[in-house]
């Protein structure tokens, strides 16, 4: 005999991405396996550290992703072409991106692993690097932002911009960021931009240290295309993904962000909105001395 009632067992297959060399992320693995193994979902195991694809077709409902916001960002690259939604499990600094915990997500196990899952879709970035010798041109995608930085030694950068093929803001600075409304709680808001909500067809541009004051930063309709090229660089000037990849540049190079085709999917947390989320894990807006209470 079953151990749960047939009427509330999951048919549901679960790809489980967990990193073995963090004990916590070991311990989350394991305890979710065996909650959920015992509700009737099976697993197929994979390793976050992991840079291989996944083969096609990838034969999963779901993939409950253990980590942080870097390990679902990375995770989302992999996964975006299967077309498979995302649980985020935090085991991380922040988990921003990951707002489930062990325990919320067996306890929600019903809902979000069943038919009754919200699902948000969040758009990703797409980024066309061409050299100036004239050489291939790169294509890459990113889940959060791209990011021209001016690198060592840190002189000003110059570059100048063109939307949808219209003169833009030249940039005299340290730098460019483009995000995705999910990445514009990153990089983006640090460097005053504004944060979106991540259901927002929409692209952030947000230059860094521009020397002119009226270049601030805007937003792109998500059918739009931005084309930086670069005038002026530094040795260190490159082009980071992520905070995870980077692409060296040189003067003359042209790289142009668009949103990318595919979307990645991911679960929402029930009783866990956007903006909830914002002010829990950022404080954001949060009163003087950590006050929480009505102000009236």
């Amino acid at each position: 005999m079953s151990s749960k009632d047939d009427t509330t067992r999951l048919n549901t297959t679960a790809l489980l991405l967990w990193d073995p060399n963090r004990p916590e992320s070991m311990e989350a693995s394991l305890r979710i396996e065996k909650e959920l193994g015992s509700m009737g979902v099976e697993f197929i195991k994979g390793d976050t550290n992991s840079t291989e694809s996944f083969t096609d077709p990838l034969d999963t409902d779901v993939a409950i992703v253990i980590g942080g916001d870097g390990t679902m960002i990375a995770q989302a690259r992999r996964l975006v072409d299967h077309d498979v939604p995302m649980i985020g499990v935090n085991c991380g600094r922040l988990g921003f991106l990951a707002p489930f915990s062990p325990e919320s997500l067996i306890s929600h196990a019903q809902s979000v692993l069943g038919d009754e899952k919200t699902l948000e879709q969040r758009v990703l970035l797409k980024v066309e690097i061409h050299a100036a010798d004239g050489g291939a041109t790169r294509v890459m995608r990113a889940m959060n932002d791209g990011l021209i930085t001016a690198g060592e030694p840190f002189r000003m950068i110059r570059m100048s911009t063109r939307i949808d093929g219209q003169d833009g803001p030249v940039l005299f600075g340290d730098g460019l960021v483009i995000a995705t409304p999910t990445g514009s709680t990153g990089h983006n808001a640090s460097t005053g931009g504004p944060i979106g909500d991540p259901r927002l067809d929409a692209l952030m541009v947000t230059p860094i240290a521009a020397q002119s004051l009226a270049f601030r930063p805007f937003a792109l309709h998500g059918q739009s295309t931005l084309e930086a090229v670069l005038h002026q660089v530094n040795e260190g000037t490159s082009l980071v993904l992520d905070g995870q990849i980077r692409v060296p540049l040189e003067s003359g190079d042209r790289i142009t962000f668009s949103r990318h085709e595919k979307t990645v999917a991911f679960v929402a947390c029930p009783g866990r909105p956007f903006w909830r989320i914002l002010h829990d894990k950022l404080g954001w807006a949060a009163s003087p001395g950590g006050y929480g209470g009505d102000l009236l």
